[in-house]
């Protein structure tokens, strides 16, 4: 190894050519990648649509959702599906399966659907129709009857012919002021900032031409996040870029920390570099994952350099310290680097939308980390290779000079004189009472086990994160005039208003920037969702920064300043979300019988709103509107009256036929033939129909067919073949907790429901859904990667005994994680959980170096406290500096105040409270475990052999000199005899 070292240590130029390449590379990714919010991902759901036109709910879940649901169960690949019938609509979500492709299933369910032959005539299927290029004038002029003397009856004779928008319109207005609103997205090719600023350059060129009384601006640009973002997290970078390379500077040489530091923008240029290619895009969780990164690819750096300084400092010439230094800690810094990959591994493998969402995280971690690693063997001794003599520093010419390098002194000696006066001795006393020690740990690992336990440390799937945009979207039952939705949205935006005038935020700014009305269409999480008694209200709030107030507590201000509102179906509201999608608390509740259901549906939000901080509790069932159920008369059948033709002319006079679609340029026009809106209007209209019989005759609709009046279903929702009902409901995190909440409803309300329901199937979803398929990967992937690390750090020890001492490290990493939630306030989440997968690799990573050392202090002929006390001592320095550098890395971030910073935070704050409390543990524990290690093997020997052996002998460690002896002599002797 030391030849293939010295090779590279030597050829400073191969390391400068290597060292511009690295950056050019950088260079060129970071000028063409994408840059977006977030990173797009398959969301693994394939969804049908079949138009039912005319038919009630349920008549298209018996005519539509049910066959589609056979069709589905012979598909392979499903996971879940879930079909909607609603009005005139049937719908389907289906679910597939990790590890299927969705191409093949989306292919087989396309041959499954497409082979249903008994679905309703009227019900749109998949096929290629006859497309007619007319306009409303070429109509006007169709000939729909013509007799033998040539008489001809056009159309517009006989209708009245209407080129309009349909009859429920969507209307809008932004700032109390009518408006258009149009909604620009960006396909996955597109770098997003370049697309709004050539929107923003075309609004600034098109309002100079318009008159004064029109206004194009933009109402919001989700672009202005991810530029906020972005400046936050490369403020946060340089910002622990500048704290490491101080940290370096202060306890090492000023050579050594700049080529040490330069690591750092070797690593995350060659790691952009390698996703680019990869076709990776510049988005906050990729930022995050270069700031994440930071302390940890300089870790091996400053082992390396430190090495390196230790044996210039020892006097040896540049070139040889440089190489023996190298070589020195090689074997550990590479398996530190390789436990390091294999801990981010199994992020790289999470289950669920959120696997999804964070999976570039450890992609851009471990291509960092592998660049780090080749910088520290082949780019860094090279560089190091001509450091001057540290015994005899030169003395600065400038005061200024002078005065940092006896600060620097200053910092050096007095490390020096921390670990000779402070820490050996008590490294010491922490050997002599190493049993102590350890029950120490075990203590502080039981209380904070308790701490957790107990909820004083609580856990939330995913955090409330401020947004600056918040929508409430208000329903009635269908057939509610626009004008009465309107005036409701009109009372909804007046409510904000009125908590915004009482709101004062942090700059002084006003707090709403802009605000739209939308009548019959809804915004937020239900967008698309079209009808005159729909409508909602989005607000653009003041950025977070200069806000001073979470977005989630002005939605609770805002529910309470509404109030209740007549007739309104529902009232809901939505933020932002950078998540997987779902609600704080959202239930399942599924059966056969749809009555059960509701009365279910209803107990279970009664029972929702007597907790404290649980708000919009809401269902996703809701009564339809009242319907005319038509039955043939026995005396009608006599006169060749059939209930299907009944039922197609009632549907023509008044839903509508459409006998033909016109192509209008990009557009696809439908045709209706039906009565006019004033023939059908009112409900004496409907008894007023008259029925054509099958010879021409036309009598009264009431001489043919009983008429019942009553209500039916708005929406029915099936999943895996069962009805079933949605209840969910949003938690504020500053007065109750989620999971505590579920834990109580399972301990005791489900049981009741179920006990009065037999049938009643009761299923958590939501954030529990969310948590389910995350851990669900962790439970296989996470004991693989301690595995995986196990058998590193044994081969490179070549014991079984050491790898489980370093692995104990893991747990009381993971306590750190904890209390440090705890001291800064925070919740443990989803995000919080990955950062403690991570720390398991790093915090192993000090106690690989010191173990190594204590080793060869041992086979150097060591007693056994002496060496441990001299490899403390030895490895202290660096050990201090890799913790120090990966918390100093860290810690811009964790100290941000931006709001949209938290959502990142709890995954800083498991790695650096993680390994600052595993530092000490390292120093300590570890130590103190070798000790016990120790005694133990000295007692099974004892028990053998009768004799008490000396600490020295019963350390397999001892002998690895010899064993190289050995093989250096058996080597020897071999060439001799050749």
């Amino acid at each position: 190894m030391k030849r293939i070292l010295a090779a590279f240590a030597g050829n400073t130029v191969f390391a400068n050519i290597v060292l511009l390449m690295i950056f050019m590379a950088g260079g060129l990714a970071l000028t063409n990648m994408r840059r977006e919010s977030f990173p797009l991902f398959s969301l693994d759901l394939i969804t049908i649509q079949v138009a039912y036109p005319g038919a009630d709910p349920e008549e298209v879940e018996e005519g539509i959702s049910l066959k589609i649901e056979d069709a589905l169960e012979t598909v392979e690949g499903i996971k879940q599906y879930t079909t909607k019938s609603s009005e005139n609509m049937a719908s389907a979500t289906i679910e597939v399966q990790e590890g299927h492709d969705v191409s093949e299933v989306l292919d087989q369910i396309k041959a499954r659907v497409d082979a249903i032959s008994t679905f309703p005539v009227d019900a749109e299927r998949p096929v290629i129709t006859e497309v007619l290029f007319r306009n409303a004038v070429e109509m006007a002029r169709i000939v729909v009857l013509a007799d033998a003397e040539g008489g001809l009856v056009t159309l517009d004779r006989i209708a009245d012919i209407k080129d309009d928008f349909v009859e429920d319109p969507i209307t809008a207005r932004i700032d109390g002021v009518p408006a258009v609103f149009v909604m620009v997205f960006k396909t996955s090719d597109e770098d997003a900032l370049k697309i709004a600023s050539q929107v923003n350059q075309y609004i600034t060129r098109k309002q100079q031409r318009l008159p004064p009384t029109v206004s194009l601006t933009d109402f919001y640009d989700h672009t202005r996040a991810l530029k906020s973002r972005i400046r936050l997290l490369s403020r946060n970078g340089i910002l622990g870029m500048a704290l490491v390379f101080f940290l370096l500077w202060i306890f090492l040489d000023l050579r050594l920390s700049f080529w040490g530091g330069l690591g750092i923008p070797i690593s995350l240029a060659g790691g952009l570099f390698i996703l680019w290619a990869m076709g990776e895009t510049i988005n906050m969780v990729s930022l995050f994952g270069f700031i994440m990164v930071l302390g940890i690819v300089v870790d091996d750096a400053i082992v390396v350099g430190e090495s390196i300084y230790v044996h210039r400092k020892r006097g040896k010439l540049p070139l040889q310290a440089a190489v023996d230094g190298a070589a020195e800690v090689g074997l550990p810094v590479l398996a530190a680097v390789i436990t390091t990959v294999v801990a981010f591994l199994p992020l790289a493998h999470i289950g669920g939308v959120l696997g999804k969402f964070i999976a570039i995280l450890p992609t851009v971690v471990i291509s960092c980390l592998l660049i780090s690693l080749l910088e520290c063997f082949f780019l860094l001794p090279a560089h190091l290779s001509h450091l001057p003599d540290l015994n005899h520093p030169r003395r600065p010419k400038l005061r200024i000079g002078r005065w940092l390098v006896g600060f620097q002194r200053f910092m050096q000696q007095g490390l020096e004189r921390f670990v000779k006066l402070r820490y050996l001795p008590f490294l010491a006393r922490a050997l002599n009472w190493r049993y102590v020690s350890l029950a120490v740990a075990v203590t502080v690992l039981i209380l904070t086990i308790g701490l957790v336990k107990s909820g004083l440390v609580k856990f939330q799937v995913f955090p409330k994160i401020d947004g600056y945009v918040i929508s409430s979207t208000v329903e009635f039952p269908d057939g509610t005039p626009a004008a009465v939705t309107a005036a409701a949205l009109h009372r909804i935006e007046q409510a904000f208003v009125r908590v915004a005038a009482r709101t004062r935020t942090k700059s002084g700014e006003p707090l709403i920037q802009k605000r739209l009305s939308l009548v019959g269409q809804t915004l937020g999480e239900a967008m698309g969702r079209t009808g005159p008694n729909l409508g909602s209200v989005q607000i653009i709030l003041l950025d977070s920064a200069r806000r001073g107030i979470h977005s989630n507590d002005l939605m609770v201000l805002w529910e309470k300043e509404i109030g209740a509102i007549p007739g309104a179906r529902a009232l809901s509201f939505h933020g932002l979300s950078t998540g997987p999608a779902g609600a704080d608390i959202e239930i399942w509740l599924q059966g056969d019988n749809m009555q059960i259901l509701v009365d279910a549906a209803r107990s279970l939000q009664q029972k929702l709103r007597t907790y404290q901080g649980v708000f919009q509790v809401r269902s996703d069932y809701s009564p339809g509107k009242n319907e005319l159920r038509l039955s043939l008369k026995p005396e009608a059948r006599t006169l060749g009256l059939t209930v299907e033709e009944l039922a197609r002319q009632v549907n023509a006079g008044f839903f509508g036929m459409e006998p033909f679609r016109l192509q209008r340029g990009e557009d696809d026009i439908r045709v209706k033939v039906r009565y006019t809106q004033r023939e059908r209007s009112r409900l004496a209209d409907f008894y007023g129909m008259r029925i054509r019989l099958p010879d021409g005759g036309m009598v009264p609709l009431r001489s043919v067919a009983d008429i019942d009046f009553g209500p039916g279903f708005s929406t029915i929702t099936r999943t895996d073949g069962r009805r079933r009902i949605s209840v969910s409901a949003e938690v504020d995190p500053k007065q109750a907790n989620s999971r505590e909440i579920v834990a109580d409803l399972g301990a005791g309300f489900f049981r009741k429901l179920q006990a009065q329901h037999p049938d009643l199937h009761i299923s958590l979803q939501g954030e529990k859904k969310n948590m389910r398929d995350s851990f669900a990967s962790l439970k296989v992937t996470f004991p693989l990667a301690v595995l995986g690390i196990f058998v590193i750090i044994a081969t490179i020890f070549r014991s079984y005994i050491q790898p489980l001492v370093i692995l104990v490290t893991v747990p009381f990493g993971i306590i750190g994680a904890i209390i440090g939630h705890l001291v800064f306030g925070y919740t443990l989440s989803m995000m919080s959980m990955f950062g403690m997968v991570a720390l398991t690799g790093v915090v192993v990573n000090d106690a690989i170096v010191l173990i190594e050392r204590i080793n060869e202090n041992l086979a150097e002929g060591m007693p056994f406290f002496e060496a441990i006390k001299q490899a403390g001592s030895r490895r202290f320095r660096a050990i201090l500096l890799t913790s120090l550098s990966t918390v100093g890395g860290l810690a811009p971030l964790i100290m941000e105040t931006d709001m949209q910073a938290r959502f990142l935070i709890p995954m800083a704050l498991s790695l650096a409270a993680g390994v600052t409390f595993a530092t000490a543990l390292t120093l300590v524990l570890i130590p103190s475990l070798l000790a016990i290690v120790n005694d133990m093997r000295r007692t099974v020997v004892r028990v053998r052999t009768g004799v008490w052996p000396s600490r020295e002998e019963v350390e397999p460690a001892r002998g690895r000199r010899q064993n190289v002896l050995y093989r250096s002599t058996a080597c020897a002797t071999s060439k001799m005899k050749q």
